[in-house]
């Protein structure tokens, strides 16, 4: 089995003379190990500058220019049994920061309950004669529900629904900051290219 590759998020936030609850930025993905490192900042810069000369960012989105004062980390999320473990955890980040750090633990979290999902998929009929009643259960599917793994499946999916679930509830809604800029970067790109 091949090893994973190690990513490391960041945030370009693009005007920070804005008030921290109105800045907008970029969420940006690296292949790195050690999070939050010098090395890793210089590359999440190079890639934002990448994006700048290739015109995928409007000049107008950064007015004071691109430099390392506009990079912040995005620590990975973890899931959390407690709100406040949650809240303590980005309390002080700022909120663009905050708001692409639940995006990528979201997406890890909508990740899980759909593999779960699948995998749970061969189980429907059973749950479905389980919880409806109308019907015994046939020999094949008393066979796999007897199976170490039904109870398993069954379980995890369960689980994966919490988790996301409850994540989604702890959420501070800033992740729209990050659909904002890249609403606004699609739009004015595409007035860029109609020019």
């Amino acid at each position: 089995m091949g090893r994973t590759k190690a990513i490391a998020h960041f945030v370009a936030v693009s005007d920070l003379s804005k008030p921290a609850q109105e800045q907008e930025g970029i969420l940006i993905e690296i292949e790195a190990r050690g999070g939050d490192t010098p090395s890793n900042r210089t590359k999440a810069l190079e890639q934002l500058e990448q994006m700048w000369e290739n015109g995928e960012i409007d000049a107008d989105l950064f007015p004071d220019g691109i430099g390392q004062e506009n990079i912040f980390f995005v620590p990975p999320g973890t899931q959390q049994s407690a709100p406040e473990a949650t809240a303590a955890d980005t309390s002080e980040l700022l909120p663009v920061v905050q708001g692409a750090r639940e995006i990528v633990e979201l997406t890890k979290l909508q990740i899980e309950v759909q593999e779960a999902a699948e995998e749970a998929a061969p189980y429907t009929p059973i749950i479905e004669a389980v919880l409806d009643r109308t019907r015994p259960l046939t020999a094949e599917e008393k066979d796999l529900a007897k199976e170490k793994k039904y109870g398993k499946v069954i379980e995890r999916i369960g689980y994966a629904i919490a988790s996301q679930a409850e994540y989604q509830d702890n959420c501070t809604g800033n992740g729209k900051l990050i659909l904002n800029a890249i609403a606004w970067q699609l739009s004015n790109k595409t007035d860029n290219e109609e020019e």
